[in-house]
């Protein structure tokens, strides 16, 4: 019972917080509540012809997890900087995911400003809004318009690509 009470008021505790990091020369948020851990981001293994927003296959502990990559979808400005870096692993109903970037900031009460404009539920982007932070504009990302957004990108990529085992299969035909 008291894991239980410990657990919730964790929650309750980060469900006001956003994990605020830095990705290049742009600073995000995420709601921390969709964030199960930060980490040093280990050896990414591309996968071949992936769509560049696919950093690759990354295991940790045993898991193998995408990375995701928010240059291709954010452009120049989110391109990394840290050689080493880190990944924030997220949390999905679809199985957990992770972000490539640079440094985490700070999990910290943010204001965000939601554009009603970008909102709704067959929208395509990946923004929830804007908030402030230590004097600086951030942008506050939406992990489920990400996911749906890198969902659809590799999906559309992938059966658009000739497979070699189809191409073997024409020419033993």
């Amino acid at each position: 019972m008291d894991s239980a009470i410990k657990s919730r008021s964790r929650i309750e505790n980060l469900s006001d917080k956003h994990c605020v990091f830095r990705c290049g020369d742009a600073i995000f948020a995420l709601p921390a509540t969709t964030v199960r851990e930060v980490t040093i981001k280990p050896t990414i293994v591309p996968v071949p012809l992936s769509h560049p927003l696919l950093s690759g296959i990354g295991n940790l502990r045993s898991e193998f997890l995408p990375v995701i990559d928010l240059e291709p979808i954010v452009g120049d400005q989110a391109r990394r900087c840290a050689k080493v870096g880190q990944m924030i692993v997220v949390e999905s109903q679809l199985g957990d995911w992770a972000i490539a970037i640079d440094k985490v900031i700070a999990i910290d009460a943010i204001e965000t400003h939601i554009d009603a404009a970008q909102r709704g539920e067959n929208s395509a982007s990946f923004m929830l809004g804007t908030a402030s932070y230590d004097g600086n504009v951030i942008s506050v990302l939406d992990v489920h318009g990400l996911q749906r957004i890198a969902q659809q990108t590799l999906e559309s990529q992938w059966s658009a690509s000739v497979s070699p085992w189809s191409v073997a299969e024409t020419v033993a035909v």
